[in-house]
């Protein structure tokens, strides 16, 4: 026999309507009592009751399902921010449909056809910075809309973003202040928003200390590990080696680490490296990474709740965005050159 609510009910002596109050985890809004609840749950739990999801779906009018779309899920960022953002959706009752776009706007595309024939309630995206028509898809049909990690340029939205600029200024100031006037920038997609916000903090950081920045220091390409080692194996054999790598994130990162001891040489003795994302293996080399790392956690719940508060209805104010802090972790990635 299929165990139904009314069958827990009955069991432990209760109305119907408290059983779903409990499983729905809606009992502390309803005054059911903690012993209550445990009974219940532990009787759910005992007798494998499964929710039937498309009945409470028909009920409420909504599929209790959220759609997210990161650019690269292999990236230690997007894979750790998708983990907290489907913990805090899961303890909401909701379940997640995880896509990987790879940076091609035409997956992006079908991504989102897929997302909105199966009725999500909402959807998280990490655009590409070309994404607007695909956005309008969403917003025309009034599906509640997260957008993390990249600004879309005029078009008005709910953003969570880190001040990127800012947390570059902090690291390319760090190295200024050890003596590196010989400051590589190592970025990504010259139109993505988040590459043009790093590169001017490395510009304005090194103005402000009046030093000049030669254009083969500049190297823009993609955020890649082959566009970071690439670009550093170039920069070391060449006739104008610098002093020090900004990598403007961590896949760049590691590719110019590579780069660098490719070419023979060690880090922090021989040149001096810092780049955008926290990620497990910048502690486990020789000379953990000095890095900026960006407040995943907070990122993911406030890209929840406010995703959630359209979706109930409950925020009707305009458009916001969350703008958040990095951290400056320093570690044993750069040499003072006073």
């Amino acid at each position: 026999m299929i165990p139904t609510l009314q069958t827990i009910a009955d069991r432990v002596n209760v109305s119907r309507s408290t059983v779903s109050r409990v499983l729905n985890n809606k009992w502390k809004m309803y005054g059911i009592s903690q012993a209550t609840a445990d009974k219940i749950t532990s009787l759910a739990k005992e007798l494998h009751y499964l929710k039937n999801e498309a009945a409470r779906s028909l009920r409420e009018k909504k599929t209790f399902t959220i759609g997210v779309i990161v650019r690269d899920i292999t990236n230690p960022f997007y894979s750790q921010l998708v983990k907290f953002v489907e913990s805090a959706l899961y303890s909401k009752g909701y379940t997640i449909i995880i896509c990987n776009t790879g940076y091609d706007l035409d997956r992006e595309n079908g991504h989102i056809n897929v997302l909105l024939s199966r009725r999500v309630d909402g959807i998280i995206l990490s655009p590409i910075q070309k994404s607007i028509e695909n956005i309008f898809k969403i917003k025309d049909r009034n599906v509640p809309l997260a957008l993390f990690d990249c600004k879309i340029d005029d078009l008005e939205a709910d953003y969570i973003l880190v001040d990127n600029e800012a947390g570059t200024m902090e690291a390319v100031s760090y190295l200024i202040d050890q003596g590196h006037k010989k400051i590589v920038y190592i970025g990504g997609n010259p139109y993505d928003s988040n590459n043009r916000l790093r590169y001017a903090g490395y510009r304005n950081s090194l103005s402000l200390a009046s030093i000049s920045i030669p254009d083969h220091y500049v190297k823009h390409g993609n955020y890649s590990f082959k566009h970071g080692y690439e670009a550093a194996t170039q920069l070391l054999r060449s006739n104008d080696v610098p002093t020090a790598f900004f990598a403007a994130n961590n896949r760049i990162m590691l590719g110019a680490c590579k780069g660098i001891m490719d070419c023979g040489l060690q880090i922090p003795d021989d040149i001096s490296i810092v780049g955008f994302d926290d990620f497990e293996t910048a502690t486990m080399l020789p000379s953990p990474l000095t890095v900026i790392r960006q407040p995943l956690r907070e990122m993911a719940l406030n890209a929840v709740d406010l995703l959630l508060s359209r979706i109930e209805k409950a925020n009707n104010i305009p458009y916001m965005t969350s703008m958040l802090k990095t951290e400056f972790v320093i570690r044993n990635s750069t040499k003072n050159l006073n």
